[in-house]
C-alpha cells in the first residue's frame, strides 16, 4: 500500500511539472503573438494617419520642376529622404533617386529631417533631358509606408 502512495505522489509531481513547463511554453508565445500584433496594429496606424498632397509643380529651367507637397495627415513622416518620387512624361514615368548628384535626381530646397503635419516641403527635381514645352508631365510621391499622391501639369 505504501509503494501506491508513493508512486501517485510521484506521478502527480511529474504532472505539475509537466503542466508548468507547458504553461510556461504557451505563455511565451503568447507575449509572441501578442509583440507581433502589436507591431502590426502600429504599422497599420501608422499608414491610417499618413497622407500628402502635392499642391503644385512648375518647371523653373529647361531641366528642373520645382513641387509642393503638404503633409495633410495626421502623422509626420519620420524619414522624408526614403520618399520615392516619380517624373515623367505622361505614359513614360520613372523613379527619381534621391539627392544622387547627377541627373536624374531630387531633393528638398531646404533640409527636412522630419516632415510635421501642416508643413509644405518643396522639392526640386533635375531631369537629365529637357522638357518638352506643351507636353504633360506626371509627378508622383509615395512615403516610406506607401501612401502616395501624383500631380499632372503642362510644360510652358
Amino acid at each position: 500500500m505504501a509503494s501506491v502512495v508513493v508512486s501517485e505522489t510521484i506521478l502527480i509531481i511529474a504532472s505539475v511539472i509537466v503542466a508548468g513547463a507547458l504553461s510556461a511554453t504557451v505563455l511565451g508565445q503568447m507575449s509572441v503573438f501578442d509583440s507581433a500584433f502589436s507591431a502590426a496594429t502600429e504599422s497599420q496606424k501608422d499608414i491610417v494617419l499618413t497622407k500628402i498632397k502635392i499642391i503644385y509643380a512648375t518647371n523653373t529651367t529647361d531641366t528642373k520642376v520645382s513641387t509642393w507637397i503638404k503633409n495633410v495627415g495626421m502623422s509626420s513622416i519620420k524619414e522624408p529622404n526614403l520618399v520615392d518620387v516619380y517624373f515623367g512624361k505622361l505614359g513614360s514615368v520613372q523613379r527619381i533617386p534621391y539627392n544622387n548628384g547627377t541627373a536624374p535626381t531630387w531633393n528638398y530646397s531646404a533640409p527636412v529631417s522630419v516632415w510635421q503635419i501642416k508643413e509644405t516641403a518643396q522639392i526640386n527635381i533635375y531631369y537629365d533631358t529637357n522638357l518638352v514645352k506643351g507636353s504633360t508631365y506626371v509627378i508622383k510621391a509615395t512615403t516610406p509606408n506607401g501612401i502616395t499622391d501624383d500631380h499632372v501639369f503642362s510644360v510652358s
